[in-house]
């Protein structure tokens, strides 16, 4: 069994990295003002403290895998900042990713997770960051043939292009499955978080006219090899992963997870009318997020409270 659900996304046909940048933090780009387009340039300066998951594991144990360029989105410097010992990818680093197979116009996602494979060290925790590639525009598979995929009322191009993308979408299917069961043939306990960031740019907005929302939206599942967990959060925030996981794996929170926590409960997107607690939740949060970026930086006396005793 898994967790598993809807992920409202911020964007649509790209914007990764905002999505990154909230599973990582838990800060959600909603109560950033609505001119904030790249979290990673516009709020990460400003930070007085980033309070990444990333933070609870040694810096030595820290892996980002990014089948592209390093630099990308100012992954190089963010994950540098975020004390990242170790950032695998196809340029702009010291560790280039190993066997790079090709699967459309991108590095496959098989050879993302024997990448992640290489690097799990049974005897240490570790932390991975992981975007993976293969399902990134241009579209161009050949294979499996028998796949064709139509939209109603979609173009020959639109609907060579959705085929293509089902075609590679099958492949990560496949490559997907088979990590997961090498995972659970380790002695160590794994837990991982996955997520679409956004749909992909190639469907007509006619698609959407009678369910705009679903324009912005993915799927997600939180898998643990040693764990038969199920919990029911059918729609969520990228910014509620950490809050999730350690749901999901019942895990020692700190102060700022517990936060995470209720506003997951209680205050997150899926409320539409939050109850009076939920309201003040929602407020603690926003104020957090005020002090973290334009406010005094107050936190910065009480850094205890994103440490997990």
């Amino acid at each position: 069994m898994t967790t598993s659900g809807t992920m409202k996304s911020d964007s649509y046909g790209g914007g990764t990295a905002n999505m990154e940048f909230q599973s990582l933090s838990g800060l959600p780009i909603y109560n950033f003002s609505s001119s904030v387009s790249l979290a990673y340039l516009e709020v990460v300066p400003k930070l007085n403290y980033f309070p990444s998951i990333s933070n609870y594991f040694s810096p030595e144990d820290r892996i980002v895998i990014h089948p592209s360029g390093a630099n990308n989105y100012n992954r190089y410097n963010i994950y540098k900042e975020l004390g990242f010992a170790k950032f695998i990818a196809q340029s702009g680093t010291a560790y280039p990713i190993s066997n790079p197979v090709i699967v459309g116009s991108s590095i496959s996602d098989s050879t993302t997770y024997s990448n992640i494979l290489e690097n799990i060290d049974q005897e240490k925790s570790q932390f991975f960051s992981v975007i993976t590639m293969q399902n990134h525009s241009p579209w161009i598979a050949d294979e499996p043939a028998e796949i064709i995929a139509e939209g109603k009322g979609f173009t020959e191009e639109e609907n060579e292009k959705l085929t293509r993308y089902s075609r590679q979408i099958y492949q990560t299917d496949l490559a997907t499955k088979e990590f997961l069961n090498e995972l659970s043939d380790l002695e160590k306990e794994v837990t991982v978080v996955f997520y679409g960031d956004h749909l992909p740019g190639l469907y007509p907005q006619a698609t959407f006219v009678d369910r705009p929302e679903t324009q912005f939206q993915t799927e997600y599942f939180i898998w643990s090899n040693k764990t038969n967990r199920k919990l029911e959060y059918p729609y969520i925030d990228s910014s509620d992963f950490i809050a999730t996981l350690f749901e999901h794996s019942n895990s020692k929170v700190s102060p700022y997870i517990a936060l995470l926590t209720e506003v997951l409960n209680k205050a997150s997107i899926d409320k539409v009318e939050k109850t009076d607690e939920g309201k003040i939740i929602a407020e603690d949060l926003y104020l957090l997020q005020y002090d973290l970026t334009v406010g005094k930086g107050f936190i910065q006396d009480y850094l205890s409270f994103f440490e997990i005793k």
